[in-house]
């Protein structure tokens, strides 16, 4: 009996292994384990947090970090690096989105047929573009806890229309992002009950140039803040009009961005607004 035990521990521990994701007791979140450290470039400029964090529980992998809540069904937020190294020739991963292995016990496991015909698409916040150099990033990118309902317009034009600009700045010219993105809940409205829909999505990106990280960071780095509405029918496509401050979107949502970075110079950069070229 002992035996079957020690093999079933075993093989346990090798499936976890094999999917690159495995529990840490002592953070009581999940990481990956291959190699357990690089999750961390994600949440270098800080991990976000509110007053309660009894909701904010932590999945770290290697293509990114997020804070989930079992309450809503969605992630509080995503943060990630990205540059042009994360782009591939990896095709889009085909088949349904998936069921996060790595939500906590006892909570409900979102799965794709929460959002069929829900008039709700099922809108990335690392889109599967960004993480193109493998098949094991790109499939990351559609666990169901890296998307948030949104609205036909809002996934497909507004939010598309920044994420493409985003890309650009990677791939065109060279720069470092590091970016948060999530909702904005002001309401109790849910798909089928039980995923919860913002009212509003969010995006933070610090903008480097390429291999730089939070010491690089000063009060004149450009730091593009967006809130667009989650709605349909929006008059006005271009994302320009849609930008706000780090400090805006710490109003709405109760999370502390960029904790990491030194105070005199959150002071300065959390309260600009992007207006264009710089």
């Amino acid at each position: 009996m002992r035996k079957l035990v020690l093999l079933m521990s075993i093989l346990l521990i090798l499936t976890a292994i094999v999917s690159g994701d495995l529990y840490s007791q002592s953070s009581g979140s999940y990481q990956s384990s291959k190699p357990s450290n690089k999750w961390k470039v994600h949440v270098e400029l800080g991990i976000p947090k509110d007053q309660d964090e009894s909701n904010d529980y932590l999945i770290k992998r290697n293509q990114y970090v997020l804070s989930y809540n079992t309450d809503k069904n969605v992630a509080n937020w995503v943060s990630w690096n990205l540059n042009k190294k994360w782009f591939g020739k990896t095709k889009r991963y085909k088949g349904n989105f998936l069921k996060d292995p790595l939500i906590p016990k006892g909570a409900y496991k979102v799965k794709h047929s929460d959002y069929t015909n829900s008039g709700y698409d099922r809108g990335h916040m690392v889109m599967s573009e960004e993480r193109t150099r493998t098949k094991t990033d790109n499939k990351s990118t559609f666990y169901l806890s890296n998307i948030l309902p949104q609205t036909e317009d809002l996934n497909q034009r507004l939010w598309r229309g920044f994420e493409d600009y985003c890309n650009d700045l990677c791939r065109q010219d060279n720069k470092e992002l590091y970016i948060i993105a999530g909702g904005i809940f002001h309401t109790e409205n849910k798909i089928k009950n039980k995923v919860c829909i913002s009212d509003s999505c969010f995006k933070i990106v610090v903008v480097l140039n390429r291999g730089e990280g939070i010491q690089e960071i000063t009060d004149i780095t450009l730091v593009i803040a967006v809130m667009m509405p989650n709605q349909n029918g929006i008059d006005d496509l271009d994302w320009k009009q849609y930008t706000t401050s780090v400090r805006r979107i710490e109003w709405s949502t109760g999370y502390d961005f960029l904790s990491n970075v030194d105070e005199p110079i959150q002071n300065v950069i959390e309260v600009k607004k992007y207006k264009g070229v710089q």
